[in-house]
């Protein structure tokens, strides 16, 4: 996902793709006039956060166009699997060129000041949906997380990674936590992929799919994590969180109410990455603070764990 990508309208050339603008517009126009089925082509292939916090517009256009068909091209069509709102998935660019759209909606990249659900919709063109991420799975079984159940206890999830570094939490930080939490008596399993090791008795990274992991996080009493894909996709699970927070602002990201808690890192310059235009590139300090969550301490995230199991009895 390093790599560019080229989207539905990259495929064609400059006079194809003015071509195909213009067919789709009267095509859009003539069917809405006649009240026929038109066909919409919705684009993610982000970042796995991202492409979660789509998933309510698709619901959104079903209910805006309810005899509409709704294609998706994800890059995670996984995520999508059992979705009763979406008629066919795309899951190549041979595929996506021969689909007669009659609409296309392309949601990648957003500004950093606006919630992301909401910019979506404005995408779309259809109402804010109030619905929250959620997947649609017919089966939440698979062999990993039966295995951790049948040890026969409840377990905490972690997750070190992050899409950037000043997103992350130090390692040793994350060490200790688990440490104490493992003393106190809970299981402890961590996931996800290629990420710092957080020294969990049980680790499952780089040993599950998209879909497993899923599984796993759902089995999960919390999820202990960063700013990151998996934060959205326990959300999506129906998995209560806890997100440390550095360069972003939860506001942006997740609807007020959802069951996630976020710690902040306490800096006067927190959330720099949503609200000022300081930080010009993703990841990079402009104050040179490389360690920008080492100030979120083990004993607040602990206690922050302990209230949050605590609601959850």
């Amino acid at each position: 996902m390093n790599q560019p990508i080229r989207s539905y309208e990259d495929l064609r050339g400059p006079l194809s793709r003015r071509l195909h603008r213009v067919r789709r517009a009267l095509a859009w126009r003539v069917k809405s006039t006649a009240r026929r089925p038109a066909h919409i082509l919705v684009e993610t292939r982000w970042r796995l956060g991202d492409e979660i916090m789509a998933i309510p517009i698709y619901e959104g256009l079903k209910r805006a166009y309810p005899d509409s068909r709704l294609s998706v091209w994800s890059a995670y069509p996984e995520l999508l699997a059992g979705n009763p709102f979406i008629d066919q998935l795309v899951v190549s660019e041979r595929a996506a060129m021969v689909i007669p759209c009659d609409r296309y909606i392309l949601l990648r990249g957003a500004p950093r000041d606006v919630f992301r659900l909401e910019h979506y919709a404005r995408c779309a063109g259809i109402p804010t949906p109030e619905a929250n991420p959620r997947l649609y799975f017919d089966n939440w079984e698979c062999a990993s997380a039966a295995g951790i159940r049948g040890e026969g206890s409840s377990f905490i999830a972690v997750s070190t990674g992050a899409s950037w570094p000043t997103k992350r939490w130090p390692t040793a930080q994350w060490q200790e936590l688990c440490q104490t939490l493992e003393a106190e008596g809970h299981r402890v399993v961590q996931v996800g992929k290629d990420d710092e090791a957080a020294g969990a008795r049980v680790s499952l990274m780089n040993r599950t799919s998209l879909w497993e992991t899923a599984c796993i996080l759902r089995a999960a009493k919390l999820l202990i994590c960063c700013d990151s894909g998996l934060m959205h996709l326990a959300l999506a699970a129906g998995t209560p969180v806890l997100a440390l927070f550095g360069p972003t602002t939860p506001s942006i990201l997740i609807r007020e109410g959802a069951a996630c808690e976020s710690v902040a890192n306490g800096r006067p310059c927190g959330g720099c990455w949503n609200v000022s235009q300081e930080m010009t590139e993703p990841g990079v300090c402009p104050r040179g603070i490389a360690p920008c969550m080492e100030t979120i301490a083990v004993a607040a995230v602990l206690e922050r764990v302990r209230e949050c199991l605590g609601r959850a009895r």
